[in-house]
């Protein structure tokens, strides 16, 4: 399936909105979260290297074909701005860790799209040297 550019950049929008949403949640709702759902509080976590590996695979990828470096510098610079932000929402902390985890979902998106790219490409076939007899 593809998408077209404008498809793209609406669905990173949606999961920078999830991020920005998960990161200003007060801690006393996302606690309430947790309770209701009966998940494990480690769940923030995983949700972060998801989100951060579906930008960082949807950048990479066609229609945006951002390059490496673009994809790891400005997830560089969201992962460091959700956690600085996360000093303002009532009852949050920010965290080197997490930062790593965003990183570490970067990496593995950056992996998966370049898996994914190398699928869509049609292989070359070597051709037979020729040679004289």
């Amino acid at each position: 399936m593809k998408l077209s550019r404008q498809a793209a950049l609406v669905v990173l929008a949606v999961l920078l909105a999830l991020l920005v949403f998960g990161t200003q949640m007060p801690g006393a709702w996302r606690d309430g979260v947790f309770r209701v759902t009966q998940l494990p509080s480690e769940m923030t976590k995983v949700a972060h290297f998801g989100l951060f590996a579906s930008m960082a695979c949807l950048a990479r990828l066609s229609p945006l074909r951002w390059s490496v470096l673009r994809v790891v510098l400005s997830s560089l610079a969201l992962a460091l701005l959700s956690e600085y932000l996360q000093n303002y929402a009532s009852n949050r902390d920010s965290s080197w860790t997490d930062v790593g985890i965003d990183m570490a979902g970067v990496v593995a998106g950056l992996f998966f799209a370049n898996r994914l790219d190398g699928e869509d490409r049609p292989h070359q076939k070597s051709s037979p040297e020729s040679g004289s007899d």
